[in-house]
């Protein structure tokens, strides 16, 4: 927060700066050159506007959102969680809030103090979903890893934690744990497109494009707009050229939300990664 606050003071001090400059030199203009006033007055109004314009966001607080709206964001992790409680509820929202506005350090604060009273298979749920999520967005992927495994342990059970430790594991190179936790996720909810898009896209990561268009088309057969799997199935297929699959599954994309510019873009980028890779395999062939 301290560095933020400089960071506003900083820009801030070289905003009244250009607001003085740009009044001085107008001031010096008329009388050292004898220019009349309603020459350059038009430039230094605006120039003033447009830095005071700048000055005012860096001062006026945002409005928080409330924490209803984070209850009815989330409910489906907190639906039961701290239920007889209202004041650890309220502390649980709090948490949440705190973390979606990257305040982690206060948000962990809370969270340890929930664990402490957490009883119910919901509050420790809520509470240890929420900490690996911190931890995660901290950039700490391990201390997430360690919090979802306590978890489990306790037999604690969830596509969300099971698809969160996948994407984990992923990050940190340990691709066949991350394959087990999203299996797992699959298991725990397989009429949830989510789990089997996942899994595709680590298969799709790591050049797997059999496996990945498999599971990406039973994504979309549990649900047939799921535009994530869609947009995936028309770059591998873009990749592998087959030219008729690439347009059918490039225009359910489309027509499920993707954004057409954004996706051609996609499409040529992983054209050239994957001409790139050709070459650079062709060469390492060459020097054996």
């Amino acid at each position: 927060m301290i560095k933020n606050r400089s960071v506003k003071i900083i820009l801030a001090v070289i905003l009244v700066a250009l607001i003085i400059v740009s009044i001085v030199f107008y001031v010096m203009d008329i009388i050292l050159n004898n220019t009349p006033p309603t020459k350059n007055l038009y430039k230094m109004l605006l120039a003033t506007f447009i830095c005071s314009g700048a000055l005012i966001p860096l001062f006026v607080k945002k409005a928080r959102r409330s924490l209803a709206y984070y209850e009815s964001q989330y409910y489906e992790h907190i639906e039961n969680a701290f239920a007889n409680s209202p004041f650890y509820r309220k502390k649980l929202l709090r948490a949440i809030r705190l973390y979606n506005e990257n305040n982690f350090g206060k948000a962990l604060k809370y969270l340890g103090q929930l664990k402490q009273v957490s009883e119910e298979r919901d509050d420790l749920y809520a509470v240890g979903l929420f900490t690996g999520l911190v931890f995660t967005d901290m950039g700490c992927k391990k201390d997430a890893i360690i919090v979802y495994n306590a978890l489990l342990n306790m037999n604690i059970y969830s596509t969300t934690i099971y698809g969160n430790l996948g994407s984990l594991y992923s990050n940190l190179g340990n691709y066949d744990d991350a394959i087990a936790c999203l299996r797992l996720a699959i298991q725990n909810d397989e009429k949830n497109p989510a789990p089997y898009n996942n899994l595709a896209k680590l298969y799709f990561d790591t050049y797997d494009f059999e496996n990945a268009k498999g599971y990406a088309l039973k994504a979309l057969k549990i649900n047939h707009k799921f535009r994530q799997s869609a947009s995936m199935l028309a770059i591998i297929y873009s990749l592998e050229n087959d030219k008729e699959n690439a347009g059918k599954y490039f225009h359910i994309a489309i027509s499920s939300g993707e954004d057409p510019s954004r996706l051609q873009r996609a499409i040529k980028q992983y054209q050239e990664k994957e001409l790139l890779k050709n070459i650079t395999d062709n060469l390492d062939i060459d020097d054996d």
